[in-house]
């Protein structure tokens, strides 16, 4: 291991100590149906999700590497303020940044999302909000990710500003990471879609299999995680927390009107 990383592993072992704000972390593909998906939480955001794991990469230490330019605003990356404190504040030298954002005018120069990815699917995702799933990431160097978050921001109608959502921001772990990655869109056939379902312990049935294969095409593995996420999810319920954080008054988000 190198001393950068060396220096990165104390760092990390530092921030999973105790701190004023305590985030969910989902570990796996059953904390993910956890998550009210289509009700609070947008579906568009286990899409950005399952784009995001299969984009990023693993080196050899099983550190996450950063695959495309954060400078260049590669999917519209940019830097995140955190400035509603919604997660903690990081070492010197270390930034968080987002991404997500689907207005094609926010990506003039970098890569641009993929078409499933910007929104191009929103009639197989049925009505919901367009726009407000965002996935959050740290730093630990140029080129290696040590934290990864999914947000949101509020609803509209919910009066409280373009902020994100402290309720509905969770921590995703490595381990969740390389499950998503199990649904990558190079396995597209009947034969492996099945072979998914079965080591993830899915109880979808042949005809539902097929239904998902003639409704999504190509996609059909983003469709497949779908199905399992929020069709056989459980009671649908956050995951146990420390302590909820608590919204910021609704005055705070009136200085806070961006979009990250």
């Amino acid at each position: 291991m190198s001393e950068s990383h060396l220096m990165g592993f104390l760092v990390l072992f530092l921030s999973v100590l105790p701190t004023e704000s305590t985030i969910g972390i989902l570990n796996s593909i059953n904390d993910l149906k956890k998550i009210p998906f289509g009700q609070s939480v947008p579906k568009h955001s286990l899409v950005l999700l399952h784009w995001f794991a299969n984009t990023i990469g693993f080196d050899n230490n099983d550190w996450i590497e950063l695959t495309f330019e954060t400078s260049n605003g590669d999917y519209g990356t940019h830097h995140y303020g955190n400035y509603e404190g919604v997660l903690d504040r990081l070492p010197p030298g270390q930034q968080y940044y987002t991404l997500g954002n689907i207005n094609p005018m926010i990506n003039n120069n970098g890569i641009s999302l993929p078409s499933y990815v910007a929104g191009h699917v929103n009639h197989l995702l049925g009505s919901e909000e367009l726009n407000r799933a965002r996935i959050i990431f740290s730093l630990l160097d140029e080129d290696t990710i040590s934290q990864v978050f999914i947000t949101q921001h509020y609803e509209a109608n919910q009066g409280l500003g373009t902020g994100y959502d402290p309720v509905h921001t969770y921590q995703i772990t490595i381990d969740l990471l390389r499950e998503l990655r199990v649904f990558s869109l190079d396995r597209r056939q009947h034969s492996e879609l099945s072979e998914i379902g079965g080591n993830i312990g899915s109880g979808i049935t042949d005809h539902e299999l097929s239904s998902v294969r003639n409704t999504w095409g190509q996609l059909a593995c983003v469709g497949l995680l779908l199905f399992i996420v929020i069709n056989e999810r459980n009671t649908p319920c956050r995951p146990n927390r420390a302590r909820e954080p608590k919204r910021p008054p609704k005055s705070d988000y009136k200085v806070l009107d961006r979009i990250e």
